[in-house]
């Protein structure tokens, strides 16, 4: 009883916020995870806005370097006549001076989607730009021998969605959210 309780709670309190109410604003991304294999589709989880969040098929993530100070995103919608465009780029920057080098920048230019870590335990997945994947992101690599800087961008019909995470307030990923 106590576990259904709790889960109410958590529902709610997780998913149950109404459109326009004010969101916590104190939350940074602090880390990202790549992927370069895989499918996204939409979710399919009741509440959990659909169509708009992600889910991944045969996808695994890896975790890459990244400090809180490295990362930056940025996303931007542009009017078009078939319904606005969403502009994501990430930005993210790492020290390269090591043997692994040019090994590391040719495996960045394959990734196909990144997870951006956020300390408020959702994670953020840019690189599904339409129903399905069509198109992989666009990758440009810069550097100045000290540091790497890696640009991420896509365009996408929708603004970039969440991700379930298993180790977000303890639940597993599909336990049902409505008893209703």
């Amino acid at each position: 009883m106590i576990v259904i309780i709790l889960l109410l709670y958590l529902t709610n309190q997780i998913f149950g916020m109404a459109l326009l109410d004010k969101v916590l604003s104190n939350v940074h991304a602090c880390g990202i995870e790549l992927a370069f294999e895989g499918d996204a589709v939409p979710s399919n989880i009741i509440g959990w806005q659909p169509f708009y969040n992600s889910l991944f098929d045969n996808a695994t993530f890896e975790k890459a370097y990244a400090s809180l100070s490295s990362i930056f995103f940025n996303e931007e919608s542009t009017p078009t006549p078939s319904g606005p465009s969403y502009k994501q780029k990430l930005t993210w920057r790492f020290p390269e001076h090591d043997p692994y080098r040019s090994e590391r920048i040719a495996l960045i230019h394959k990734i196909k989607f990144v997870k951006f870590k956020f300390t408020s335990g959702l994670d953020l997945v840019v690189g599904r730009n339409d129903v399905f994947q069509n198109a992989k992101p666009v990758i440009k690599v810069s550097s100045d021998g000290q540091l790497c800087v890696v640009e991420v961008e896509t365009m996408s019909i929708s603004p970039a969605g969440f991700t379930p995470n298993p180790n977000a307030y303890g639940l597993p990923t599909f336990i049902p959210l409505s008893f209703l």
